[in-house]
């Protein structure tokens, strides 16, 4: 086999696998608990995990997201929500259009357009319960819950479309629609700065409030015990409650410890911060914080 057929074997071969590995997006800061599903397994979020079309990520109590997508815009996702990322699919050639469908089953969520993405091609569009928004490069937030679905317009220009009514336009910044559950739509309207800051909020991380970060250098260590049967029955009680951890076995002289530990933290203040919430529960007593390198 010559050099030329061997270059184009392998091409055939390695394709499924390049186009696979390309990522629809990834965690980039948070506030636990949150969980990941793919493939119907659910597990305690990670900063830095990667995400791909049909997972679906969740929080809990006072936890937010923030998912940076492969070309460049933000999504933010408040306490108590639920996001489906039915598709997330970067082209496969840098001039093409990613397309995306997410689906916000519950909770307060925001879409950004970074800088760095103004320049790229995308056809998203977002359910916010009975609401469709599609977007190819703007600002919105927008929340669903059993009363009603609520989209505003930040900044751009969007389609939005109720189910089972008529498409219409949204193109004035600072404008919002909402959607009782089983009653008429209420016209688009002006949303006061107030209201606005608000929103915002609700999707915002908050610091020194244990966020994590892929690059945070703070860790927490939860716990030491000497049986690893107890260890790994309290890492699993954790996971299963939003709480990502690593459990290390750890040599103290002639001692064997299992040590289950949170990394990642902001600042500190962020380890010291969840310290405080999650000392007592669990049966974990007395957490202690380190810096990474120590």
């Amino acid at each position: 086999m010559n050099i030329l057929k061997i270059i184009t074997f392998c091409s055939l071969i390695l394709a499924p696998v390049l186009v696979h590995a390309i990522d629809g997006g990834k965690i980039e800061t948070m506030q636990m608990p949150a969980w990941l599903e793919r493939n119907g397994v659910k597990r305690a979020l990670t900063p830095g995990d990667i995400l791909n079309s049909g997972d679906i990520v969740s929080t809990g109590k006072s936890a937010r997201l923030l998912i940076r997508l492969e070309e460049g815009s933000q999504i933010k996702l408040g306490e108590n929500g639920v996001l489906a990322l039915n598709i997330i699919q970067p082209p496969k050639e840098t001039s093409g259009v990613f397309a995306g469908l997410l689906n916000v089953i519950t909770g307060a969520f925001r879409f950004t357009t970074s800088q760095i993405g103004n320049t790229r091609k995308r056809d998203v569009k977002i359910h916010i319960g009975a609401v469709t928004a599609g977007i190819r490069g703007t600002d919105i937030w927008g929340r669903s819950s059993d009363e009603k679905d609520i989209l505003c317009l930040i900044e751009g220009k969007i389609t939005a479309q109720r189910q089972g009514e008529t498409e219409f336009i949204m193109k004035d910044a600072l404008s919002f629609y909402i959607a009782p559950k089983d009653k008429p739509a209420l016209p688009v309207s002006p949303v006061p700065k107030e209201k606005l800051a608000k929103w915002a909020k609700q999707t915002e991380t908050q610091s020194g409030h244990g966020v994590l970060t892929a690059d945070g250098r703070w860790t927490v260590n939860v716990m030491s015990l000497k049986s690893f049967t107890s260890a790994d029955k309290l890492q699993k009680t954790l996971n299963t409650a939003g709480y990502a951890t690593t459990l290390q076995k750890i040599q103290i002289k002639d001692s064997t410890w299992h040590r289950i530990s949170i990394k990642n933290f902001a600042t500190k203040a962020d380890a010291r911060s969840f310290t405080a919430a999650i000392n007592h529960q669990y049966g974990i007593h007395n957490p202690w914080i380190i810096k990474s390198g120590m």
